[in-house]
């Protein structure tokens, strides 16, 4: 697969934006009036994936295990970018709204939301905020901590970093990569420069296949769920909650307003740690409107429908076939025929977006709840799975750790044949289990052939060719 590579550098003393929107943004966050902090995929990671006090490599590189004993060889890692900026539409739009609101409203009646000014630049094409790069940085610091023993004084050209075409994963790779190098490279090795590879194949995968961009993406009727939804009685109930708080009589705002109301308050608390906007809403109305944002993404990156599962393949195949290739190098290196210096790939690093994990969530059968989210069974989901501010926030992060077992007589007898291979999944830094494995760690050759037809039949072409109109939902 054609990767185009690029060069950029991570400056270490970041410039200060100067505007209006120059602020510092804090891990630690003062929530004001909204102590629920899930705003579905607009949900910064720290919020509800709190760093380990005490970072270890203990978890994650040393294994004992049924005795053997377990060290890790390889990792890689899907990681979402960090938090952004709304992008202009929404901009645009929550100005819209206010202005909508100040014309009927008295400026004594709510002074704060009257004097608000929209303090997001309308140019900024969804870029990173600073709190995206200090979360990128935090996690590339963990990651390395965590697999220290693994990583420490290798040489870079063992790690693989690849980003899709969009400014955010490129920020969010230079970032990560800070905080990465400054773990595993002593201070005078240090290098500035991150040589990363653009794949969207890989990456916006959900960009290039066609079948899925007009059966599902761009097909309205595909949303049906979510739509049914932000009209039904729920959310027309929050509706007319915030014009009573407003003292507005008019049918003044819609539905979908009042979703934007719900995900600038949300920008603006992990911005400027308060929103006026927050007080229009209580904590039942978040989670409602969360569930709005969860039935969004279940349809459009999740279980919804097959193909957006399967055309996720392309990157399941790359994650594997890596896998394939780090077992045959070691076996190589263990040979007699063995060439002195050959290195394999420790780690390597996808830096995409929300629908690249959720449809790789999906294909690997991860967060699959037992009844699908629809627009009526909101009750019955109190505690679902496929809960988006949960799994898909923020830098939100799948990664699998190979490691290389070897049986407690192995240093005695030294017997090649009692090596074995396992695999260990987490998601958010968090063990996960492998879906058909009964621990947490699961033979390679097991998890291997259970997606062997996403690693070995990965047709994509063929997946994503578009059907008939008529065939259409």
């Amino acid at each position: 697969m054609a990767a185009t590579t690029t060069k950029s550098f991570v400056n270490c003393c970041r410039l200060i934006r100067i505007s209006s929107f120059s602020i510092i943004f804090l891990s630690t966050i003062s929530y004001g009036a909204t102590p629920y902090k899930y705003f579905s995929t607009k949900t910064p990671y720290e919020w509800v994936h709190k760093p380990s006090e005490t970072v270890t490599d203990e978890l994650y590189y040393l294994k004992e295990l049924q005795g053997k004993s377990c060290t890790a060889v390889h990792t890689s890692a899907v990681i979402r970018h960090g938090a952004r900026f709304p992008g202009l539409e929404d901009v645009l739009e929550i100005s819209r709204i206010h202005e909508k609101i100040i014309n009927v409203l008295e400026p004594y009646d709510h002074p704060t939301l009257y004097n608000w000014v929209n303090r997001f630049p309308s140019n900024n094409n969804k870029e990173l905020s600073q709190l995206g790069e200090d979360e990128q940085e935090r996690l590339g610091q963990r990651i390395a901590q965590k697999l220290s023993t693994l990583f420490k004084d290798e040489d870079l050209s063992d790690f693989r970093f690849i980003i899709s075409s969009q400014q955010r994963t490129n920020q969010s790779a230079s970032a990560f990569y800070e905080g990465f190098i400054n773990v595993i490279l002593s201070e005078e090795d240090v290098e500035d420069e991150i040589d990363s590879e653009v794949s969207d194949d890989l990456l916006r995968f959900f960009n290039l296949c066609a079948k899925y961009v007009y059966s599902v993406e761009k097909n309205k009727t595909a949303h049906k769920e979510y739509y049914d939804f932000l009209s039904s009685e729920h959310v027309v109930k929050i509706k007319n909650k915030v014009h009573q708080k407003l003292g507005i009589t008019d049918d003044l705002l819609t539905t979908a307003d009042v979703r934007l109301i719900y995900l600038v308050c949300g920008y603006e608390t992990a911005a400027f740690k308060s929103s006026p906007w927050c007080s229009l809403l209580d904590e039942n109305d978040l989670k409602i409107l969360e569930y709005v944002g969860d039935l969004k993404h279940y349809y459009k990156n999740g279980y919804g429908f097959d193909i957006t599962c399967q055309q996720s393949c392309p990157l399941v195949s790359e994650i594997f076939l890596t896998m394939d290739e780090v077992l045959t190098d070691i076996e190589s290196m263990d040979s007699e025929e063995a060439t002195e210096g050959l290195s394999f790939t420790k780690g390597q690093f996808f830096f995409g977006h929300a629908e690249t994990l959720g449809p790789l969530y999906c294909a690997l059968g991860l967060f699959n709840d037992s009844m699908p989210l629809k627009a009526n069974n909101y009750e019955q989901h109190g505690h679902r799975s496929f809960l988006t501010s949960n799994i898909l926030p923020f830098s939100a992060n799948l990664m699998f750790v190979l490691y290389e077992c070897f049986s407690d007589e192995f240093q005695e007898t030294d017997e090649v044949d009692e090596v074995e291979y396992y695999l260990k999944l987490f998601v958010n830094e968090k063990p996960h289990q492998i879906p058909g494995c009964p621990e947490l760690f699961c033979p390679y050759r097991a998890v291997r052939e259970r997606y062997s037809s996403l690693v070995d039949h990965c047709d994509f072409k063929q997946i994503c060719k578009r059907k008939p109109a008529k065939d259409e939902l």
